[in-house]
């Protein structure tokens, strides 16, 4: 069985901007990247419709990744579509990624693929900040996801057509569809991705005497968490 790895990069790491990226963002998608090579799927980084895919490939630099220019109006179907392309070239399953993720452990995501069998789907979430709290708070009821995952014969365009990302609540109402659907629903681990460069800090504290704090990324967040 062929399985594929959907990275899309929504913020804030824009790898086809002309000049040079900021270093913190470019080392949290090499550092997400490097993690992916580790499980065995083909990862595809996609980028806007009209992104640079020369440019990308030459601030990434190599891998076993493959770029891709997203196609569709908006982002729900860009995703729709990049599920139905990898499908169409022979997968058998698919694991979309929100937003960086270097210290996702990739065991996390050989899980989740595997366990994509007949009309499976695996949902990742994102834990929701607590009430009366800013972003960058931890826990609470899951609101928004991370990750989504279809196996070929399981995957579904009502999943990006029916639930509106924008809405709060999101986990809950994609779960609900899903399940009325009739697939298996499987729920990962939550895990907070990294959506904006303002979040070195929080990035720098979770990893601080775990083996994450060693990438290049969090190191890099650590010195600017200190220097802010």
């Amino acid at each position: 069985m062929k399985a594929a790895v959907l990275l899309f990069l929504e913020h804030p790491l824009a790898l086809d901007a002309a000049g040079e990226p900021d270093p913190l963002a470019l080392a949290l998608v090499r550092d997400t990247l490097r993690t992916l090579d580790d499980v065995e799927a083909d990862t595809f980084v996609f980028l806007p419709p009209d992104g640079d895919k020369a440019r990308a490939r030459e601030l990434l630099g190599p891998g076993k990744h493959k770029i891709a220019n997203a196609l569709g109006r908006d982002l729900p179907a860009q995703q729709r579509n990049a599920f139905r392309l990898v499908y169409l070239r022979g997968y058998d399953r698919a694991l979309l990624l929100a937003n960086a993720a270097p210290d996702l452990p990739g065991h996390v995501v050989q899980s989740a693929l595997d366990g994509l069998n007949y009309k499976c789907v695996c949902i990742g979430p994102i834990p929701a900040a607590p009430e009366g709290q800013g972003e960058d708070a931890a826990g609470g009821a899951p609101d928004l996801v991370y990750a989504l995952g279809f196996d070929a014969e399981g995957f579904t365009t009502d999943a990006f057509t029916y639930v509106d990302q924008n809405r709060s609540g999101y986990f809950n109402r994609l779960e609900t569809l899903l399940l009325f659907l009739e697939r298996k629903v499987r729920i990962l681990q939550e895990y907070s991705p990294v959506t904006g460069l303002h979040e070195a800090a929080r990035l720098a504290a979770r990893c601080a005497g775990t083996r994450f704090a060693l990438l290049p990324s969090v190191r890099l967040a650590t010195e600017r968490a200190q220097a802010s």
